[in-house]
Parts: structure tokens; C-alpha cells; sequence
């Protein structure tokens, strides 16, 4: 870990730019219907559901060339219990501010927010799909080694927001969604924390990201209501809380790492 620029951190950052600029790219014709109020047109809804792929398509473009799609794809083997805990994940932080949301005599309008429509249901498979392997597989180990495990978390969890603006134009915010683009750019960096920590508990097996993705799109808090803003403002206290925690154990993990106290990232 240093200051100096590396060959692997010089494309993360390509990788960072093709990225958003593929989804970018992709997701424009539909998002400017909607900005005229219009109904996108056959090629630009297909455009806006293959956009999700931005990150595996410049995971492929760069990782290829440099021999590396056995590391980003490669990596499995973990206990199943890491797998189960990175699914339960999301699930614990939005069950935890809804809890704290009733104790304060809030009345929420459900408990659990599920995917209601069927291109929710196809965002649960399609986006962890078409970002993890970039975002954790190809990103995180890259920028771990430039700036350290919270650092490089923290990195990748604020590109991993700002790709989100190609999808903060909604047909039902009628426009630019202000609000939700503010609470990505809040909730990313924080949730890379803990992410990252299963997934260096768990030998970095892709299988881990995949299942902490998949969790925070079956129950998505974002799917409350706005009218009362104190479950956002708890769930976004609960979540910097285990950001915390993640984050001093990251560090310490890092401290261990750079002693030579374990082989890998991954060690115990």
C-alpha cells in the first residue's frame, strides 16, 4: 500500500471511467424520455436494461487484455455460513432502523420492501450480476492495495454511487430524483464498508458479494415511503454504526497484513 500510482491502480481507474461511461451511455435515450415525460422508445428501454452491464462489460475490456478475468472470476471457495451471513446483512441493518423507527413511535407503512414490480424482481439478478464482478472482483483488491482496506472501500463505494446517476432520472420522480441520488451517495460508501469485510472474511469469493447485493435489492428500504424522513435518517445511522465496526476491523486487518501476520487478505 502507498501514495505512488500502480499498473493495477491506473486500470481501476479506466475500469472506473468505462464503467460509468458505458452505463451512462446506454441509459440516456430512456432517461431523456422521461425528462420530456415520454415514453422511451423499444431500443431505448432494451438500452437502459443492458446499461446494468456496464461494469462486467469494463471488467471484460480491461481485466482481459491484462490476463486477469481468472481473478475476477475465479474466486468461489468460502464457508456457506459467510454467504448466509452476507445475505442476512441488509437484512439485520433495515430490520435494526425500522425497529428503532416503531420504537420512536414511528408507524411504517410495512417492514419488509420487497420488489413489487417485475423489473424489481429482474434488478434483484440482473444488477449484482452486472456490477460485482467489476465493483468486487476486479475494483476492491486493486484499491485495497493502493490505499488500504477502508480507504480503497470508501473509493469504490463513492464510484459505485456515482455510477447510480444514470438511473436518479425516473419516471416516477418525473424528472431528476434528487433525494434518491443524495441517499445513494450516502448509503454506497457506507455499505462497501461492511461488504467489504464479509467478503475479506470470506477469502474475497464472488459468491459473498453476489449474496449481500441480491439482499439489499429483496428487502430495499429505499422502497419506503418519504413522507417521514426519520426511517431514512435511522437507517442511514444504523448503517454508518456497522460501517464503523467494519471499519476498524478493516484497519486492523490491514495493520496484520502489512506485518505479515497472514498470508492474505483473506486469512483469519
Amino acid at each position: 500500500m502507498g501514495s505512488t500510482s500502480t499498473p493495477g491502480s491506473r486500470a481501476t481507474y479506466v475500469y472506473f471511467a468505462l464503467a460509468c461511461g458505458l452505463t451512462w451511455a446506454l441509459a440516456v435515450p430512456a432517461a431523456l424520455a422521461w425528462l420530456r415525460h415520454a415514453t422511451p422508445s423499444p431500443i431505448g428501454v432494451a438500452c437502459a436494461g443492458l446499461s446494468a452491464f456496464g461494469p462486467l462489460l469494463a471488467t471484460l475490456l480491461v481485466a482481459g487484455p491484462r490476463r486477469e478475468l481468472g481473478q475476477v472470476f475465479g474466486r468461489w471457495r468460502t464457508s456457506p455460513l459467510w454467504v448466509v451471513a452476507a445475505f442476512l446483512a441488509p437484512l439485520a441493518i433495515h430490520g435494526v432502523a425500522t425497529a428503532l423507527f416503531v420504537a420512536l413511535g414511528g408507524k411504517p407503512d410495512r417492514w419488509f420492501h420487497p420488489p413489487g414490480t417485475p423489473e424489481a424482481v429482474a434488478a434483484l439478478v440482473v444488477f449484482p450480476l452486472g456490477e460485482e464482478f467489476g465493483w468486487r472482483g476486479f475494483a476492491h483488491p486493486r484499491m485495497a492495495e493502493r490505499f488500504g482496506l477502508v480507504r480503497g472501500s470508501l473509493v469504490v463505494g463513492a464510484v459505485w454511487g456515482l455510477w447510480h446517476l444514470a438511473y436518479s432520472v425516473t419516471p416516477e420522480a418525473a424528472g431528476f430524483d434528487g433525494f434518491g441520488f443524495a441517499t445513494v451517495m450516502i448509503e454506497l460508501p457506507l455499505y462497501a464498508l461492511p461488504l467489504a469485510w464479509i467478503f475479506e472474511r470470506a477469502n474475497r469469493s464472488m459468491a459473498v458479494a453476489l449474496a449481500f447485493h441480491v439482499a439489499a435489492h429483496v428487502d430495499h428500504i429505499e422502497r419506503a415511503p418519504r413522507t417521514d424522513l426519520r426511517l431514512h435518517v435511522l437507517h442511514w445511522t444504523v448503517l454508518a454504526a456497522v460501517a464503523v465496526v467494519a471499519a476498524a476491523d478493516l484497519a486492523r486487518r490491514n495493520r496484520q497484513y502489512y506485518r505479515g501476520d497472514f498470508g492474505s487478505m483473506g486469512g483469519p
